[in-house]
């Protein structure tokens, strides 16, 4: 009984400890955005708002970004998750396979084909260069697989009986059971895409189409009191987002 009560304990103490560490750089960064020589002051956010123009184009296109990359992948991996799971088609498996394996690799080694292949379709410099590569997230596909399994199979083959279109099957009777892995992996894509630096370093030439992450990565072209309050709106979306929906988010990712 005593090593259960200590074992707890000491799980939870880490588990305090974890968090403590992550909490503690947007903390400090929250306070740093509001002093200024060792003044509280909001000169930085004035300074940001009034004197900052780059930080609205850098924002906005953050957020088109995000959005269009988290709805157009979320439109695509569910009935790719779909046809995984229930559909019949030579090669599923070994394709399958392969979806594991992208996701596994990390993203140094796609850089260079992406790159090669943006060249040759002319889209380098738009913001296709940095939407079109991330629409097709294996990650996503895998985890919403993973979740369907879950899924009532009868109530899939009882509406086979009514309908052959698979449109209406998933939007009925899969989307229903599914719907807060659909906004954990919203979530996932979003916070993803959201922190993008690589990517636009290497495909955008032009300051019209870069991101809020290069504002930080190329920091000696602003004013240093406009950084941490920067940083901190730059902290606002994808923590509103875990805030409205991190139930969703632990259900979801219960695989």
């Amino acid at each position: 009984m005593r090593k259960r009560k200590w074992g707890a304990f000491l799980l939870f103490a880490g588990l305090l400890l974890a968090g403590i560490v992550f909490l503690v750089p947007v903390v400090l960064t929250v306070i740093g955005s509001f002093l200024i020589e060792r003044n509280v002051s909001v000169a930085g956010y004035r300074e940001l708002f009034l004197n900052c123009f780059p930080f609205y184009r850098m924002f906005w296109n953050s957020v088109l970004y995000a959005v269009s990359v988290t709805v157009v992948s979320i439109l695509i991996s569910v009935p790719a998750a779909y046809a995984f799971k229930f559909a019949s088609f030579p090669g599923k498996r070994v394709l399958y396979v392969l979806y594991m394996v992208l996701m596994m690799m990390p993203l140094q080694v796609m850089l260079l084909p992406n790159y090669i292949g943006l060249r040759d379709l002319k889209l380098l410099n738009t913001p296709y260069a940095i939407i079109l590569p991330l629409l097709f997230s294996p990650l996503s596909v895998v985890i919403l697989h993973q979740y369907m399994r879950e899924c009532d199979v009868q109530v899939v083959e009882a509406a086979r009986l009514e309908t052959n279109s698979c449109i209406k099957i998933i939007w009925h009777c899969i989307v229903p059971q599914i719907r807060v892995c659909i906004f954990a992996v919203a979530l996932l894509v979003f916070a993803e895409t959201w922190n993008l630096v690589e990517q636009p370093l290497l495909y955008l030439d032009e300051d019209k189409w870069r991101n809020l992450s290069l504002l930080f990565s190329e920091a000696e072209r602003y004013e240093a009191e406009v950084l941490l309050p920067a940083a901190v709106l730059f902290m606002v979306p994808v923590l509103l987002w875990y805030l409205l929906f991190h139930d969703e988010l632990k259900k979801g990712l219960k695989l």
